[in-house]
């Protein structure tokens, strides 16, 4: 094997030939690329390529191949192919250019939208291609063009690279060479040829489009030109698709991953059409399953009308078996259909035994099976005489005479022994529903008993076969109406509501423990007509018990560590995939099952979440993963509570937002925290009395709230697991607003702010012991851990951090591609790989990566070059970066692998990336910008503290500053005495990639009892120094922490009115000069004026002297209490009068404390004081 190098626009493309094959490759006029066969037996010229002038490639017998030459096709080149191209749209190519996926099989090109689409916009088959055409110019530098040639036209594709055009053209134009046609040609259609059903269908909002069927594959076209050269746009796997009606004349064909509707030129057309799609459907399905059940009745073997054999249709509420004619009968057509269809709603209802399987629940099969077409035709053909009977060659004018006389003017029903009165007809079809007795049931209900018919209870015969656990006798009812009421038989959406309830079906054992929870026993369960039953075995007649769907709260997968089931025998042994159902039935019982596989268990899941979710979300439910789903609670800051569907899949919170109408995700790798908020915040409209929880995630904070406190304490529970616990990979680990684990990212922003400059740094290892432990807090929960300089050492943080990426399960480069950078930096050390084409290998290994592993690793490469700026200092240069984490990075899966070469080859890709880390992140001006402003930014501060010229210490102050919490990541910026919180607070919104809300920096402290919002002209060192002269209990809970603005900043903006007085009687809570509090039963009268806040003994008083009185300017407000003497009082202002110290002998408490029985009296005190601290107002 020789190696071939094509010179492409000033650039080298390397292909592999065989040395007994001969090509010659050239840029021909007009940029095409020509490949030239001298080793075939027409060429004249012998002479070697090297012999060869310039002249001679204008040589006529060297006639241009494209691509590739006949005969010479590289057999190693795989023949399929996909990535992003560029397309010129049009016929013509004259609608520009759109970027479209691109998909080649080997017999079609296909293109779509995008690369999850999965309806595509052409096919374009192998048998119509003719060649590929490169267009490529010497100044083409993103659009690489090339022409495929097709029969009929011409379609204009563009790569975004050389090689990227290269590979397609050579790949396309292999298999065109390759392509043979079978003797005679290829026919009409390809494999479309001779359709079960063709012809033009209207497509809403889309034009007419050519349609044809062929058993399981339904095809549309452009024309009908485009059907017979078997080039549509789009081909749908009808095993995957359901059909139905909306509206006379319309169908939508529905699939997993879109929805056609379709308008046909009739309505006779329609219904063909719609069998045509039926049967296409059972076709590609070939499930008999459920027609094989039905023919346990021999009776049911033959059509119940015409006695035709093997008939595969039912009138599902009469309970009989029909064949196609007799189902789908339509006056004055070849292939009639519509009888039963024509009928009103309430005579028959007609479905596919093999295509329509979401009907068939287990009672609709046996109650097909109990009335049988034999015992329907005893009571439907009693009185019909021999000679009106018809058989499968009677005309259809004949048939849809019988077929009318039979069922709608019920000419020849058997009514012995029933009575005409109405009354006693009720009476019997509610005595037939105790009984149980479904064919009597079916008896006085097609002679005209009322459905809705009563007792003295307000029950119903559905209402009452139903609480007797009648199955078969129920379904009846229900598919007759039954299930609804009198009063809301018009009721339309309540109808559509139980249909689709009723369509969620499943059955099979599984274990299920008592209401004591201890010991499993072995149940037959079926889910069916919106209920949850339970039966001793499956041939048991009645239920254990039923759960209702209206009583459903929520389920959840129970995990194996669940204490609350601890009591539960061998659960972690024997049954692994338990779940458990949460009701407000007596009791609130909560149900426990265990399944006997994972799928299993989610297939129970999903079928009873779908019965108690919203009616709008069954069908997303049906592709939904989730460990916990059921309805809860919810809001954020500024709304009101709204009830809505939430889930839980592994670490994804996703709930519905019906404002959106989509779901909201959630991802609680990067929440902050979740805990209990305080009662008064709690959801006034949940069944029991309980907390609310409130979820910290960067941007916002959420509440939720189950209608049960024990489904609220489950969702804290599973989340909690979800944010705190880490695993061995980086997908595993609580994540940074930018996609980073958190551990990266607080590892290295501690050693950028400490240790940047430290000799040694990530070669120096710190304490074994104690960089262990640092790993298990990270690991444990890694949004609590806060890095802290004179606690934590700089080298102990970096050994931690190389320890946790050589610790992951799979490298940050993945092993999977390991070889492909090793391979790659092989080429690039020994000087065989073009610059260019290595950026482009490196770019497309980067793309390649997960999401959390690109962002983690352009964190680090940021990272490392701002330690090799510092190489003097700390030694680390790019090389030396490159030799401590090259094998950390990159590791394989064996030890014997790594030798010298090998970690070269990891240096080189290491020291690549960080060289050329802005084109190959592609970062963007306004990243790049902020970067440089960082790096000088802290090369100045650098400067600063090295030579501390001119500088007063206590001008500058390093600050830790908090996102949402004190458990949130944490940014130390330093500040002087000038720096404002408004400068805090833009350095920090990019720090914390927060830039997308408002945010206001607030002084935190006893765990969150106190908070001030500070204004943007505060300055943030004078409130931090003040902290110093405090005790130990009030100083080491003090902290800044950076929160959105609607968290309390807005409250008190909407508090604020200047036109109210403030004037009321408050409790006073502060150490009096005798050393005793003030007692809390004795009122004030308060009264802020002319910004001056005094009090009084009582209201008739305020016109004298105050008791005391402070000027505002003179005081520090906070809102909350000191928690000691918090005990009753709700809510609270407190002050402090500057240069008081808290927590002193004379202020044995924290400050001066105004108690209020309401929130919004405490906020509008709060609002008004600080509102004339600050008469520019409250937001900036």
């Amino acid at each position: 094997m020789a190696i071939l190098s094509l010179q492409f626009c000033h650039q080298t493309t390397v292909m592999d030939y065989d040395d007994s094959e001969h090509l010659y490759a050239n840029v021909g006029s007009g940029g095409k690329l020509l490949f030239c066969d001298y080793s075939s037996e027409d060429s004249s010229d012998e002479r070697s390529i090297d012999s060869m002038d310039n002249g001679s490639l204008n040589n006529p017998a060297m006639s241009p191949v494209e691509i590739v030459p006949i005969g010479q096709v590289t057999p190693q080149r795989k023949n399929e192919k996909s990535g992003y191209l560029f397309k010129q749209g049009g016929v013509k190519a004259n609608k520009g250019w759109r970027k479209r996926w691109v998909v080649f099989t080997g017999n079609s090109l296909r293109y779509y939208d995008s690369r999850k689409s999965q309806v595509s916009k052409r096919i374009v088959p192998l048998s119509c291609m003719e060649k590929v055409e490169t267009l490529v110019k010497d100044s083409d530098k993103d659009k690489f063009k090339f022409n495929l040639h097709t029969t009929n036209r011409v379609f204009q594709f563009a790569a975004d690279s050389l090689q990227e055009c290269t590979l397609w053209c050579s790949t396309l134009m292999e298999c065109i060479l390759k392509y043979k046609a079978p003797p005679g040609g290829e026919p009409e259609g390809l494999d479309m040829n001779e359709p079960d059903k063709q012809g033009y269908i209207k497509f809403e909002r889309r034009n007419n489009y050519f349609v044809a069927v062929k058993q399981g594959k339904m095809c549309y076209y452009h024309s009908e030109q485009d059907f017979k050269q078997g080039s549509p746009i789009n081909e749908i796997d009808m095993k995957l698709a359901n059909v139905k009606e909306i509206g006379k004349g319309k169908l939508q064909l529905s699939t997993h991953y879109s929805h056609f509707l379709l308008i046909p030129e009739s309505y006779s057309e329609c219904v063909l059409w719609k069998m045509a799609f039926e049967e296409s459907i059972a076709d590609a399905l070939g499930d008999n399953t459920i027609l094989d059940q039905v023919m346990g009745n021999p009776s049911n073997r033959v059509c119940a009308d015409c006695s035709a054999e093997d008939p595969h249709w039912a009138s599902i509420n009469i309970g009989i078996v029909l064949c196609k004619k007799c189902a789908d009968l339509h006056s004055g057509m070849i292939l009639p259909a519509g009888i039963h269809r024509n009928f009103e709603h309430s005579i028959s209802r007609v479905k596919s035994l093999r295509m329509d399987t979401k009907i068939w629940t287990p009672s609709l099969i046996e109650m097909m099976k109990a009335i049988g077409n034999g015992n329907a035709n005893d009571f439907w053909q009693h009185e019909l005489p021999p000679d009106k009977r018809i058989n499968t060659d009677t005309s259809a004018a004949q048939r849809m005479a019988l077929i009318e006389n039979k069922y709608k003017a019920k000419l020849y029903c058997d009514r012995s022994g029933i009575s005409d009165n109405q009354k006693v007809l009720n009476e019997k079809l509610l005595e037939f529903s105790v009984r149980g007795d479904l064919l009597q049931t079916m008896k006085v209900t097609f002679l005209g008993a009322n459905m809705y018919y009563t007792n003295s209870e307000g029950e119903n015969a559905y209402r009452i076969a139903k609480r007797m656990g009648q199955r078969l006798t129920m379904e009846f009812l229900f598919q007759n109406g039954g299930e609804r009421s009198s009063s809301s038989f018009n009721d339309s959406d309540e109808g559509q509501v139980s249909r689709l309830r009723a369509e969620v079906c499943l059955d099979g054992y599984l274990q299920k423990t008592g209401s004591n929870k201890k010991d499993f026993r072995k149940r037959w369960c079926v889910i069916e007509h919106g209920c949850l039953r339970y039966f001793l075995s499956q041939t048991s007649s009645g239920a254990k018990d039923s759960v209702d769907n209206d009583i459903m709260m929520c389920v959840q997968a129970v995990s194996t560590y669940d204490k609350s089931l601890s009591n539960v025998r061998n659960l972690n042994k024997r049954y692994p995939e338990a779940f458990e159902l949460s009701t407000c039935k007596k009791d609130n019982r909560e149900y426990l099952f265990a399944a006997s596989t994972p799928q299993e268990r989610k297939s129970w899941m999903v079928a009873l979440a779908k019965l108690f979710c919203p009616v709008s979300l069954m069908a997303d439910i049906g592709q939904c993963e989730f460990n916990l789903a059921g309805n809860f609670y919810i809001k954020d800051v500024l709304s009101s509570w709204e009830k809505t569907w939430l889930m839980i899949n592994n670490r994804i919170l996703e709930y519905f937002d019906k404002n959106k109408q989509e779901f909201c995700k959630v991802d609680l790798r990067k929440a902050l925290n979740i805990k209990y908020s305080e009662s008064t915040l709690a959801c006034t409209t949940c069944l029991e009395v309980g907390k609310c929880l409130a979820l910290d995630v960067y941007g916002k904070s959420l509440y939720i709230q189950a209608d049960l406190a024990r489904d609220t304490e489950r969702l804290l529970n599973v989340c909690s697991k979800a944010m705190k616990t880490g695993g061995d990979t980086l997908e595993d680990q609580n994540l940074s607003p930018s996609n980073v684990p958190v551990i990266v990212e607080k590892c290295v922003c501690f050693i950028e702010d400490y240790g940047i400059q430290e000799e040694g740094i990530y070669r120096l290892s710190g304490v074994k012991s104690k960089v262990q432990a640092l790993l298990d807090r990270f690991m444990a929960d890694a949004h609590s851990v806060v890095l802290q300089q004179g606690v934590n050492q700089v080298h102990e943080v970096a050994a931690c951090l190389k320890l946790f990426l050589r610790s992951l399960k799979d490298p940050l480069l993945m092993s999977t591609k390991h070889q492909l950078w090793i391979d790659n930096a092989d080429d690039i050390l020994y000087g065989r790989m073009d610059p260019q084409v290595k950026l482009e290998w490196y770019q497309f290994l980067i793309r390649e990566l997960p999401p959390v592993n690109y962002s983690t690793l352009k964190r680090l490469i940021h990272h490392f070059n701002r330690l090799a700026r510092y190489s003097a200092q700390n030694k680390m240069t790019e090389k030396n970066i490159a030799i401590a984490f090259g094998p950390t990075l990159m590791q394989t899966e064996s030890e014997s692998e790594v030798n010298s070469i090998h970690v070269q080859l990891q240096m080189v890709v290491i020291g690549d990336i960080m060289k050329h880390h802005q084109k190959l992140f592609k970062l963007g001006e306004d990243e790049k910008l902020m970067q440089e402003k960082v790096d000088e930014g802290k090369k100045i501060l650098d400067g600063i503290i090295t030579t501390k010229e001119n500088v007063d210490v206590n001008d500058s102050l390093k600050i830790s500053v908090f996102f949402l919490s004190r458990s949130g990541n944490c940014y130390n910026p330093e500040v002087n005495i000038h720096t404002t919180v408004k400068q805090v607070i833009d350095q920090l919104k990019y720090r914390f990639n927060a830039t997308h809300e408002e945010y206001s920096l607030h002084e935190v402290l006893c765990d969150g009892a106190l908070e001030r919002p500070l204004h943007d002209t505060d300055h943030p060192h004078a409130v931090v120094k003040a902290w110093w002269d405090w005790p130990d209990c009030y100083r080491k809970q003090a902290c800044l922490c950076l929160k959105p603005t609607p968290d309390l900043m807005l409250k008190l903006s909407n508090m604020y009115d200047p036109s109210r007085a403030l004037f009321s009687e408050i409790r006073l809570i502060e150490k009096k000069q005798t050393g005793l509090l003030i007692s809390k039963s004795n009122k004030y009268a308060f009264q802020f004026q002319q910004s001056r806040l005094s009090y009084f003994k009582d209201a008739k008083s305020a016109g004298g002297s105050p008791i005391g009185s402070w000027n505002i300017e003179d005081l520090v407000i906070y809102y909350g209490m000191d928690p000691i003497i918090r005990k009753g009082d709700k809510y609270g202002v407190t002050f402090l009068k500057v240069g008081e110290t808290p927590g002193s002998k004379e202020t044995p408490i924290f400050g001066h404390t105004l108690c209020f029985s309401s929130e919004n009296d405490s906020l509008s005190w709060m609002a008004g004081l600080l509102a004339a601290q600050h008469p520019e107002g409250l937001l900036p």
